[in-house]
């Protein structure tokens, strides 16, 4: 399950930065793919902490944990070096 959308991450940090740090060979589109991925891996870092104390999956994700996992992505899309407000 995961914790975060393509769409909560445009919300938060606007489509052109999505296509800056996922289409990196034409800067035209957001590359799914790419997203998808780290959506996937960001979710289970989160569920990794969370399935030592509650059950899993949760029944609704608090927009703490929509956050989170949008922070988490966003970091990982910056493959050189994250500006300091990343």
């Amino acid at each position: 399950m995961s914790y975060a959308t393509q769409p909560d991450l445009v919300a938060r940090f606007g489509l052109q930065e999505l296509i800056e740090q996922t289409d990196r060979v034409n800067a035209a589109v957001i590359d799914a793919a790419v997203v998808d991925r780290e959506l996937a891996y960001a979710s289970a870092v989160i569920d990794g902490y969370l399935a030592a104390r509650y059950v899993l999956p949760l029944p609704t994700v608090p927009d703490l944990l929509v956050g989170l996992c949008c922070d988490l992505v966003r970091y990982a899309l910056y493959t050189d070096a994250a500006p300091d407000i990343v």
